[in-house]
């Protein structure tokens, strides 16, 4: 079974040593279910990229079996999913915060002014398209007033926001990053996506943000090329069926296979068009459904996690 942790803090780990603090075990029960419960978010990225991302992810959530979404707020379509979001504020719906733009020709930049990110940025003013670039070049201070703008931008546009996540694992690709991620999670008593190997970064000042109040995934689980390759029904069955008790993040990407995701993800199989539509076609059926009901699955959202965990009263 393959598991990702948001792509990037996995290459983290080659610096870690254990840090010695002990993983908080009772968030089933914190949440109202009993200790031994498998407990999953089916969590669909990238909302804000184009239209057919949100229209697709936005029917996903309102079938009932995608129950939690992040935005993109740098992304051209970002307007048209924050209307959404002030309009359905009981959708789980968190950012996606974003530091790559990484298809060939749809580019999009900074929300700070240019000059205050300028590390951030290639020659054309866009983000790097590669992870392995900005960890190259980027300043982190300048990676956490961005990532903040971003929060800042959300929360203007009367976005509820529910956590905080990583596009490409870019805000955690380095320790200095991930430090200022955790950071800006705790400044507006938000859950990050996380999952235990976080307990392994040796990091000054890492070990400090953590404490009873952090949302901390057991598992978190994506889809790689060689799945695509297999059959995303066998790979997401997969999944589903060999679910261990815990918190478990499943992360997909919904859109539909049309001619703006083509245009897109052109030259670009991995994440691209097709995929987006698997992903979809999987998660709004009825197969779905029943590995769900079958294997004992709660679905529950960040908004539980942030309400009943992170602003939890001492």
């Amino acid at each position: 079974m393959r598991t990702l942790q948001s792509y990037a803090l996995s290459g983290l780990l080659s610096i870690a040593t254990a840090l010695g603090f002990s993983q908080a075990t009772d968030i089933p029960e914190r949440l109202g279910y009993p200790r031994g419960s498998k407990l999953l978010i089916i969590h669909a990225d990238d909302l804000g990229v184009t239209h057919s991302q949100n229209m697709a992810s936005i029917d996903g959530l309102a079938k009932g079996l995608v129950n939690s979404g992040s935005i993109m707020v740098p992304c051209p379509w970002f307007e048209e999913v924050a209307a959404y979001a002030r309009e359905h504020r009981d959708q789980d719906l968190g950012l996606h915060l974003t530091l790559n733009s990484e298809w060939k020709y749809y580019k999009w930049a900074p929300v700070s002014a240019r000059d205050s990110v300028a590390s951030l940025v290639n020659a054309s003013g866009y983000f790097y398209s590669a992870v392995d670039s900005l960890g190259m070049y980027g300043k982190a201070e300048e990676v956490e007033r961005e990532l903040r703008n971003q929060i800042r931008k959300a929360y203007k546009a009367g976005i509820d926001v529910t956590h905080l996540d990583a596009h490409m694992g870019a805000a955690v690709s380095r320790p200095d990053y991930l430090a200022a991620y955790l950071r800006l999670g705790k400044e507006y008593q938000l859950p990050v996506l996380l999952d235990k190997r976080i307990y392994q970064i040796e990091h000054p000042g890492i070990k400090s943000l953590l404490d009873r109040r952090t949302v901390v995934l057991d598992t978190i689980y994506s889809a790689l090329p060689s799945d695509f390759a297999s059959g995303m029904t066998s790979y997401y069955s997969t999944v589903l069926r060999n679910l261990e008790p815990g918190l478990h993040c499943l992360l997909i990407h919904l859109a539909f296979d049309n001619d703006e995701m083509k245009a897109v993800t052109v030259d670009h199989p991995e994440w691209g068009a097709e995929w987006r539509q698997a992903d979809y076609d999987f998660f709004t059926s009825n197969t779905c459904k029943e590995i769900l009901r079958e294997e004992n699955i709660y679905l529950v959202t960040w908004r539980e996690l942030r309400d009943k965990v992170v602003r939890a009263s001492p």
